[in-house]
């Protein structure tokens, strides 16, 4: 619950931070397409594991990515960035609700067609 409030102050306040500053966002999302799940951790690494065997995929940190940005708005709390060794920008959105699913779009630098998907809260 303490994740959602904070979520809710930054939508509310509509402030923006650099680089990975996740501050109290902290938990785990889950896309069941892929079996993935995204860990935001309070350390201000994202980090993508498989969701069955734990194996971690990738790990977002300051060092690899680029234009992060946590923002609030008419449309909920929002975080985006760019990570060029993985060739995609990311954006994940809380929307200004009670519930706890993100809203994630995936955009492939090499084609115009986005991933666009809803991840349900694990933990």
């Amino acid at each position: 619950m303490k994740k959602l409030l904070t979520l809710a102050a930054i939508a509310a306040i509509g402030s923006t931070a650099f680089a990975l500053d996740l501050g109290e966002i902290n938990g785990t999302w889950q896309d069941s397409k892929y079996n993935a799940n995204w860990n935001f951790a309070a350390d201000g690494k994202i980090i993508l594991s498989d969701s069955v065997t734990g194996e971690t995929y990738f790990t977002f940190t300051d060092a690899n990515t680029q234009n992060f940005k946590l923002s609030g708005g008419a449309s909920g709390a929002t975080i985006t960035f760019d990570c060029t060794e993985t060739h995609r920008s990311y954006k994940f959105n809380k929307p200004l609700s009670l519930g706890t699913d993100l809203k994630m779009t995936i955009n492939p630098d090499w084609t115009d067609t986005d991933y666009e998907t809803t991840i349900k809260f694990q933990k």
